[in-house]
């Protein structure tokens, strides 16, 4: 065999070696096998396949199902800025001691505490011992001073019987008058300065009793039993919670676009709930040059859980100036647990569907919708919890 023969068969006999091994690497799985998706959905439902409620009309008639039309309509603008919880102006006192003396007693308010008006908060024991005895001083005054205008109106009256019967001058009858006029005003100053004493009452060792001015919740303790504390020193500090205040900064700028008579939706934060109303108040003017803000303050009502001075909360301010939009009344909307906002949408026929809608803001007693459902249709207003609950069971 010539050598070009020989070298042929060799590069023959290599590349078919090549292929073969080719061929035998490329045996295992297919490539071309389509991968696993790393998680599957079986029966996947989107929010338009949500259930249908469709009720008998001896059920829509016993739940007494009222619909109206959603529309455009011309609903008041809006601006939500972040407010402050206050206490109203002149509802924040400091107690403060009578008299110079000893705080006594076991017990005294914990801030915190709820009192009424009236209520003893402290006892104080005076230092000067006239002081102690002030309420039995003023007693025994009034005593003195009553029985001297006795005295002078019983000698007015033999003076004036001695006038008629001419054994007694005129003079006399007038000097006798003049006296009993001085013990009859002094009667009555040593009434009033009783009834002053009486206001801070006395215990049984002579103690003064400080009680509440009105009705309100201890914020600070100031003094404790056993302390000795000067006049007019700080006891304690009470504030009236009952209506707080919402005190809201607004740029100086924007300030006349926002229209003050109007009442506000304040929101806690984090709380989709509904809304607390503010109503505005008078309240002292003021500014901060630094923020270029002003302030304006609403009174809000106590709602449970309390609101509390300092808190932070959410305020809804009407503008002067009107958009349109598509508006449901407020009692149309329903609240989850999550704080997600539905309707439920009439089908006819007695049939209803839960929509899931964006509510944007609130005018007044209605909820403009920004998406969710289209105009024109007819959302439940009057029976729609009645619904929620049969749908999720608690109306069966």
């Amino acid at each position: 065999m010539s050598t070009t023969l020989r070298r042929f068969v060799r590069s023959f006999l290599f590349s078919a070696f090549v292929i073969a091994f080719d061929l035998g690497c490329s045996s295992g799985p297919s490539s071309s096998t389509a991968k696993e998706t790393p998680a599957k959905i079986q029966n996947p439902r989107t929010e338009a396949d949500l259930s249908t409620i469709t009720l008998s009309p001896e059920a829509v008639k016993r739940l007494g199902i009222e619909t109206v039309v959603a529309r455009q309509d011309v609903a008041a603008a809006t601006r939500t800025l972040g407010g402050e919880v206050v206490v109203p102006e002149g509802r924040s006192v400091i107690v403060t001691a009578p008299v110079a003396g000893t705080l006594i007693g076991s017990i005294a308010p914990l801030p915190g505490a709820r009192v009424r008006k009236g209520d003893p908060l402290m006892a104080i024991a005076p230092l000067v011992s006239a002081e102690r005895d002030q309420r039995i001083e003023a007693q025994r005054a009034l005593t003195s001073a009553e029985a001297e205008e006795l005295a002078a109106r019983q000698r007015l009256q033999r003076l004036e019987q001695l006038l008629k019967d001419g054994a007694a001058s005129v003079r006399g009858v007038e000097e006798a008058r003049a006296q009993h006029q001085v013990t009859v005003a002094a009667v009555t100053a040593a009434r009033d300065r009783l009834a002053g004493v009486s206001r801070n009452p006395v215990g049984e060792q002579g103690e003064l009793i400080v009680s509440a001015p009105f009705d309100g919740v201890v914020q600070r303790v100031s003094a404790v039993p056993g302390q000795t504390v000067a006049a007019s020193a700080g006891l304690l500090e009470i504030a009236q919670v009952d209506t707080l205040w919402v005190r809201v900064s607004v740029y100086a700028g924007d300030a006349t676009q926002i229209d003050h008579a109007q009442p506000v939706s304040v929101t806690r934060l984090g709380d989709a709930g509904t809304p607390v109303r503010g109503t505005p108040v008078v309240a002292p003017l003021r500014g901060d040059p630094a923020a270029a803000s002003v302030e304006l303050h609403y009174a809000v009502a106590q709602v449970q859980p309390a609101l509390r001075p300092g808190e932070r909360v959410l305020v809804e301010l009407p503008m002067k100036s009107n958009t349109r939009g598509l508006v449901v009344p407020d009692a149309a909307v329903l609240y989850d647990i999550h704080g997600a906002t539905w309707v439920y949408e009439d089908l006819g026929s007695n049939a209803y569907a839960r929509r899931r809608v964006e509510v944007v803001r609130h005018a007044g007693d209605r909820a403009v919708v920004n998406r969710g459902i289209s105009e024109g249709a007819k959302v439940v207003t009057t029976g729609a919890p009645e619904l929620f609950g049969t749908e999720f069971g608690a109306g069966h």
